[in-house]
């Protein structure tokens, strides 16, 4: 007997209203939660946006359509990820974009009917049996402990939650580390946070290779200031350690830094699931909705994301206009939940 495809739940939702790099596609083959990375997710198209997340579940659509060739459903992860970087090549050619070949990004969790895989591109996740598949970006947990010490500092140093909410201070000093002695008066946080930087940096350099002697002749603490760009570096480069992780860019997506897990031939429920949605709200017999309420109510018991909340920015808006802390999830959060049934009819199919 071969599996069907049943989607149980889906939902999605944006960092605002206006705003979600996030997409899911849920067809006969094929299932999937692409996560655009936030300003590297977009072109213009005829006057419109178009995001790379959107380019990404068109191509899946297309191949797993019924006119598509046979072979399109039984592709392998490798061939898989070729395809749909070829797919997002063209699509940029196509419209006089090919300059954004190998800029645009996007991670994702797939999974095949045929193969009875999860594939992770990515920091995307999946739970099926009470097992957790994850990729984790070691590159993002530096930088968010580096904001969380700069939070604390600023906190110390007199600012007030609300002011740290209109003005999330903490990643203007992570991007334009100059600025410390406009923003922090004390000289001993201002150490503080110096010295943590460097630490921090230097512990994830060394992870990824660096020697000593090449650290500090090439001032790579200095140079590495900013995550973007450390995320330059270990993206899609396998010789990054624990650091290396692949994206879809149109261009080249290192294979050795993805992740494939053959499911159990009987596995019935599968999540799938952006990084926005922290794995413990996931990790239940719950619906999506309770994930939901759950990152919102971190959000308001964590506002700055500095405590049991953390991540690279606040996960509430302060609004000056009317006064008033407004709401929003902390990140775009997107999932599916499904259910592989048995199909006598597809009895040619693996497993």
């Amino acid at each position: 007997m071969g599996r069907k495809i049943i989607n149980k739940e889906s939902f999605s939702v944006g960092k605002n209203e206006n705003k979600n790099d996030d997409e899911i596609y849920i067809g006969e083959n094929f299932v999937a939660v692409i996560d655009g990375v936030s300003n590297k997710n977009s072109v213009v198209v005829d006057g419109e946006k178009v995001k790379l997340s959107r380019i990404i579940t068109e191509a899946i659509r297309k191949m797993d359509r019924p006119q598509a060739p046979q072979y399109a459903k039984s592709l392998s992860f490798e061939e898989f990820v070729k395809y749909i970087n070829l797919y997002i090549s063209e699509y940029l050619q196509r419209y006089g974009l090919s300059g954004y070949i190998g800029k645009l990004e996007a991670t994702g969790v797939i999974y095949s009917k045929f193969h009875n895989q999860i594939w992770l591109v990515g920091d995307c996740r999946a739970i099926y049996d009470g097992k957790i598949v994850q990729n984790p970006l070691k590159v993002d947990e530096v930088y968010i402990d580096i904001r969380r010490k700069i939070m604390e500092a600023l906190i110390k140093d007199g600012y007030t939650e609300e002011q740290l909410l209109l003005t999330d201070i903490s990643r203007i000093l992570i991007k334009k580390p100059e600025l410390l002695d406009e923003y922090v008066k004390n000289a001993e946080l201002k150490k503080q946070i110096g010295e943590y930087r460097a630490n921090r940096i230097r512990q994830a350099l060394s992870e990824c290779g660096f020697s000593e002697q090449e650290i500090e002749e090439k001032d790579l603490i200095r140079k590495f200031y900013d995550s973007s760009d450390l995320q330059q570096v270990v993206k899609n480069n396998p010789n990054m350690g624990t650091f290396g992780y692949s994206v879809f860019n149109g261009l080249n997506t290192e294979i050795k830094k993805c992740k494939v897990e053959t499911l159990p031939a009987n596995v019935r429920y599968i999540k799938m699931f952006s990084d926005g949605f922290p794995i413990e709200a996931m990790n239940n017999e719950k619906d999506i909705g309770y994930a939901v309420r759950l990152i919102r109510k971190r959000a308001k018991e964590d506002p700055l994301s500095i405590k049991n909340n953390p991540a690279a920015h606040v996960s509430m808006r302060y609004s000056k206009k009317d006064n008033r802390i407004e709401e929003y999830a902390i990140d775009d959060a997107s999932a599916v939940i499904i259910e592989i049934s048995r199909d006598e009819r597809e009895d040619d199919e693996r497993g």
